[in-house]
């Protein structure tokens, strides 16, 4: 396979220029490189290495500046800024940070497009009036309307000042680098000559700036231009590919008289490309990784082989991926710290302080922190303990850590300390890099983590720096602001050899390059090209208006760079996300569609979806025999006692029971942010008992009712405070759930107090009492029981035993069949029927006892009020209640199920439902 490179230097070699002696212009510093390399390769004898530019650095030398960072610009724009508005009027640099970094993008846009400031922004001005209807002639005008139209009428003077102040100082933008190269470009090209010309290759998006500085430099005959270009997009003039190549071609005045090089007919050659769906970002870099085990078992050179990442996040997946088998590899694109899991930490860590409420730390930044591994390499235990303390307790927001409260660990001190000002943050953060650094140094397999930590601890000094020069920035989102921008100027670089091995590498890197064997990844629509988003202040149309670049531009240059990386090649893979709820997920790119619709003969165009095997067979019902430990547990259990509820989830599912009362293992609880049912519901029983407990035997009466409802309102809220663990009254869907409580207290209030008016005597017994009693069980022993009941009344002189239920219950849950008490024990439908037996027995066997009834008040059911124990006579369900021999009844089957309980010879088999 020729290359492009080669195809350029064997032109240049045919005509006998002498190669050393040129100056070449590549896409970027790595073509250098290969083009070095390619050079060689024509040569018999060394010679030094000649003069190659990137695009950027021939922009800077022509200009003679220097390109300032992102970060030194913006301070560089605001110390501009204030020269025009003064330090009274102005915004604060914490203001300031949020519109200036857009507004930098812009002027950039605006200079390597040679657009006239002085028309654009009076047209910029006059536009945002319009748009506003006419602002300008309203009176009086508001301050915000006041300052909005200044802002656009002095954006001018910004750009004039800014630009000024960067000449003179010699370190500027990349846009006025263009500018200041055009300018000067007519002098830098009598620096050539025709017999040592420079040479600008493989170039093909240029801004205007470009273009113009090209064109002098062709038309001064001391410089050659080889663009990379292809039949197949060049000619058809639909192909976005070729959008910008047609162009030049059509416009250039070069062109009249000279060739378009180098274009090729490579495109329509015989190619094998597999188009491969697969799910999500670790099933795209397992299924690159097999690839390159498969050309490794071919004895396909991987020299000739690229991995091209569409999307660079995947860069530290794919590493974990590729096969030991592939022996040298070269990361061209090295790891940006803002990729790294590092980063991601301590951007948690920011989070978490940025935002904090006067109530404390929102707790899933908390955990979002303490559940990294980084946290745990820290302090285990201390995080252990932590997390436990935010689920049991319920912790929407943590406290701060008070200045006098003591602890012994310092990275959870750190943590739970409250962050005021922006020095504040910067120590905290270099606290925890020094704390970690000695973490990561005991352990020689952490070199890379170790090497991310450096880098982010650079930046966090960096950031230090300029909060000790810069006094205006005192807010904490500046710093989070300054750390985001920091981190991916920070690189960490690969040892590898350059032009040797498996290339692993953007998908701008490949400028300029070939290779036989393409593989690459997220090749989505909206990645790959990546969609019109886009932070600007410009209007699309104003953009159209002055030449500036568009989405559709940016849509032509990802065009061009995936087919001109096919140009050449024998076999491509393309793997795309084929997972439709991700972002870049299940629409593979355009290009691929283009591609298979393309009808071009020598194609092979194979489809094909990777997935892990999941195996579908049915599995048998499962079934756990009962060995000794669970014979140990239950034995603890019958001295501890048995509840209802444990009982009933045995019914539910012995597999259940098995895993939360002998096993123990209970589902992590989570912290609820919005109530759930279960809170709300001990939210009401608090309210109730502590609305009924002042009067404990006594016969209730309208006064009585009058006193309840006066003290609902405190009653419930501190119900709420309490059993939510908060200060603070309820906020968003806890509103509506606190409402809900409340209306079924009042339902229930309203239930008693009609009973009262019709003449009913109501004697509150008891509240939230505990029962236990212990039976004895043949073969097995004594077995404690124990339950709490919610309420016992006494209405006109009977006592009726009262479990509330928030939830749904009716008739048919708290009755049986005739003469069918086993259904108790069998059918989990009637374990409510079950629990208020229970209740019951419990009760007589701790109270004098001849009869009482027993039964639920379901507040979502309270249409039925109370819902008592009852059996089925025809069609409907008629109260029976509960004597000596009803209880007789049910502790024949309370025995039973409890002998099944020590059965060894049944085991505990799973129960579908």
């Amino acid at each position: 396979m020729n290359t492009f490179l080669h195809d350029v230097i064997s032109s240049l070699y045919s005509q006998n220029y002498n190669l050393s002696k040129l100056t070449y212009v590549v896409p970027s510093r790595r073509v250098a490189t290969f083009l070095n390399k390619t050079i060689a390769a024509f040569l018999e004898q060394p010679i030094f290495e000649p003069i190659v530019y990137s695009v950027e650095d021939f922009i800077s030398h022509t200009a003679q500046v220097e390109i300032a960072s992102d970060v030194d610009l913006l301070f560089d724009f605001y110390n501009s800024y204030l020269k025009i508005e003064g330090n009274n009027t102005a915004d604060s640099l914490d203001e300031f940070i949020t519109w200036a970094p857009t507004i930098l993008k812009d002027f950039n846009e605006i200079d390597r497009f040679l657009v006239p400031p002085s028309d654009f922004f009076n047209y910029l001005g006059n536009l945002k009036e319009l748009e506003q209807g006419h602002w300008s002639i309203l009176e009086p005008k508001t301050e915000m309307i006041e300052k909005y139209l200044h802002f656009w009428k002095r954006l001018e003077l910004y750009y004039s000042q800014f630009t000024k102040d960067c000449t003179i100082n010699g370190i500027v933008y990349q846009g006025l680098a263009y500018r200041l190269a055009f300018a000067k470009a007519e002098y830098q090209s009598t620096q050539y000559s025709k017999e040592t010309p420079i040479i600008f290759l493989g170039l093909n998006a240029l801004n205007k700036a470009e273009e113009e500085i090209i064109k002098i430099f062709l038309d001064s005959n001391n410089a050659k231009i080889f663009y990379d270009s292809d039949l197949y997009f060049q000619e058809n003039e639909y192909h976005e590919a070729g959008r910008f190549i047609r162009r030049y071609k059509s416009h250039w005045n070069y062109f009249e008289q000279h060739n378009l090089n180098i274009t090729s007919n490579n495109f329509n050659a015989p190619k094998s490309i597999n188009i491969i769906g697969t799910s999500g970002p670790i099933g795209m870099c397992q299924v690159a990784g097999k690839l390159i085990n498969k050309l490794n078992l071919e004895s396909i050179n991987l020299d000739t082989t690229a991995i091209v990442l569409a999307d660079e996040a995947l860069l530290l997946p794919l590493l974990s991926a590729i096969p030991e088998s592939a022996k040298h590899l070269n990361i061209t694109m090295g790891l940006t710290l803002d990729k790294t899991p590092l980063a991601s930490f301590f951007n948690q860590l920011i989070k978490l302080k940025v935002e904090a409420t006067d109530q404390g730390f929102y707790y899933k930044n908390v955990i979002a922190v303490l559940e990294s591994h980084f946290s745990s390499l820290l302090d285990q235990t201390a995080v252990k303990e932590l997390m436990n303390t935010i689920h049991k307790e319920n912790l929407v927001y943590i406290p701060f850590l008070e200045a006098n409260q003591d602890t012994d660990n310092l990275y959870i001190n750190q943590l739970r300390s409250e962050v005021i000002t922006t020095t504040n943050l910067i120590n905290y953060l270099s606290n925890i890099s020094d704390a970690l650094q000695s973490k990561l140094i005991e352990n020689e397999n952490k070199r890379l983590e170790l090497e991310q930590l450096l880098g982010i601890h650079s930046v966090i000094e960096q950031i230090r720096s300029i909060i000790d020069v810069q006094s205006g920035i005192t807010d904490l989102r500046t710093i989070q602001y300054l750390f985001k921008q920091f981190l991916p100027q920070k690189k960490l670089d690969f040892i590898g050899e350059p032009v040797k091995g498996l290339q692993v590498m953007g998908l701008l890197e490949t400028r300029a390059l070939d290779y036989e064997n393409i593989i690459m990844l997220s090749v989505n629509e909206g990645i790959l090209p990546a969609g019109k988003s886009t932070a600007s202040y410009i209007p699309y149309d104003m953009k159209i208006k002055f030449g500036l670049p568009t989405y559709t531009d940016k849509d032509s240059v990802y065009a061009y760079h995936f087919y001109r990386l096919l140009q050449r090649c024998n076999n491509a893979n393309f793997i795309y996300n084929s997972e439709t709820n991700s972002l870049g997920g299940g629409e593979k790119s355009r290009f691929l569609m283009q591609l298979e619709t393309s009808g071009i003969k020598n194609h092979t165009i194979n489809h094909s979806l990777y997935a892990n095997k999941i195996t579908t067979e049915k599995t048998d019902t499962l079934s756990i025999n009962k060995d000794n430990h669970y014979f140990d547990r239950l034995g603890k259990i019958a001295i501890s006692g048995f509840s209802p509820s444990s009982i009933t989830s045995y019914i539910y599912n012995p597999i259940d029971f098995y895993k939360s009362k002998i096993l123990k293992i209970n589902d992590i609880e989570e912290v609820e942010e919005d109530m759930a049912a279960n809170t709300m519901g001990t939210m009401i029983h608090k309210t109730l008992e502590s609305l009924y407990l002042p009067y404990i035997d006594q016969v209730l009466d309208r006064i009585h009712f009058k006193d309840i409802r006066e003290r609902l309102n405190n009653a419930i809220n501190t119900a709420y405070l309490d059993s939510y663990n908060t200060i603070h009254d309820p906020q968003g869907k806890n509103i509506i759930m606190y409402e809900v409580a409340r209306h079924y207290v009042s339902k229930m209030i309203a239930y008693d107090e009609e009973l009262v008016k019709n003449g009913n005597i109501l004697i509150i017994r008891k509240l939230e009492v505990r029962y236990s009693t212990t039976i004895e069980i043949n073969s097995i022993g004594s077995v404690k029981l124990h339950g709490e009941v919610d309420r016992i009344d006494e209405l006109n002189g009977q006592i009726r035993i009262i479990d509330y239920k928030s939830g749904m219950v009716g008739k048919s849950n708290v009755g049986v069949e005739p003469d069918n008490y086993q259904a108790l024990i069998t059918d989990y439908d009637k374990s409510k029927a079950f629990q208020v037996l229970m209740y019951a027995f419990l009760f007589s066997k701790n109270n004098e006892f001849t009869e009482c009834v027993a039964g639920i008040i379901s507040f979502k059911n309270f249409k039925e009020g109370f819902i008592p124990y009852s059996v089925k006579n025809g069609r409907s369900f008629q109260p029976r209640p509960i004597d000596v021999f009803e209880l007789e009844k049910f502790e024949e089957q309370l025995h039973q199920i409890i002998i099944e309980l020590y059965n060894k010879d049944i085991a505990l088999t799973a129960k579908d439902h």
